[in-house]
């Protein structure tokens, strides 16, 4: 309901800003690898480091167990930025805010009510509280969940909901429902990631596949996988949605939707030259 403008300082050079208290991620998670060649300069001995992405974080395993086999290599291969900054200083900022670059320096958000969750990798890591205070006072409306794998589970049901299938489409989240055939993908999707969330433990998120995909729950705005198809932006194919099929077949879950969307999208975004082949 507003517009206002922001004069922001900015470098390329991480150098050239020097260690700071918080460095907060908002690049797309296919950038990760170039988050760990350059965030060194950044950091010092506290920083702790906020990763405002989508999907499965790539610190997801430190320091948990779910009873069944899992891994996450694909997240952070080689470990390199397990490497660059210390999981137990990571930490996860989970964004409710769907917005859209219309051109360069100009961001349209298309809710009132955008909000945010922050949790860490590990347990006891202090600077949560700290740093939702922080961004906080600086006008975001940051909660800190009580279990944030839970959490983040719930936000990847959601995404799941749309994105794929916006991006192979080309419809807006808003218009998937309005076909009842790919309402049910949409729905499908949502029960399969949840079968998996729940072989991890988390099999209470308050996600109602119906509620999801119901007219009122969808807006006419391009969730950010459509975007980076339209834009020609590397695909965040492995971290929302191969990292759940590793997941479901280390943990003998079925999920037949999920492997059929992954498999189309996998071919979309590779002819696109969006996804490494391989």
């Amino acid at each position: 309901d507003e517009t206002f403008t922001v004069p922001l300082e900015a470098s390329d050079d991480p150098a050239a800003i020097g260690p700071v208290d918080l460095v907060v991620v908002s690049l797309k998670t296919t950038a990760n690898p170039a988050v760990a060649r350059g965030i060194g300069p950044l950091l010092h001995d506290r920083t702790a480091v906020a990763f405002a992405q989508n999907g499965v974080f790539w610190f997801y395993g430190a320091g948990f167990d779910p009873g069944v086999p899992f891994a996450t290599g694909r997240l952070d291969p080689e470990g390199r930025l397990a490497a660059a900054v210390p999981p137990e200083r990571a930490m996860g900022l989970i964004i409710y805010s769907p917005n859209e670059v219309t051109e360069p320096g100009r961001v349209v958000c298309s809710t009132g009510r955008s909000y945010f969750q922050l949790g860490a990798a590990t347990a006891g890591n202090r600077q949560v509280d700290a740093m939702a205070a922080a961004l906080g006072g600086a006008g975001l409306d940051v909660r800190t969940p009580p279990d944030f794998r839970a959490a983040m589970w719930a936000k990847l049901l959601v995404n799941l909901s749309s994105a794929p299938m916006s991006a192979l489409t080309g419809s807006d989240a808003a218009g998937l429902i309005l076909e009842p055939g790919l309402k049910e993908v949409c729905r499908q999707m949502v029960l399969d990631a949840a079968a998996v969330a729940a072989a991890h433990g988390f099999d209470d998120l308050g996600i109602d596949p119906e509620a999801l995909v119901a007219p009122a729950s969808r807006g006419p705005f391009k969730p950010s996988m459509l975007q980076d198809l339209e834009r020609g932006r590397p695909m965040e194919v492995d971290s929302m949605l191969a990292i759940v099929q590793d997941f479901a077949r280390a943990a003998g879950v079925a999920t037949p939707t999920l492997d059929t969307v992954l498999a189309l999208l996998t071919l979309l975004a590779r002819s696109r030259g969006l996804y490494p082949a391989g």
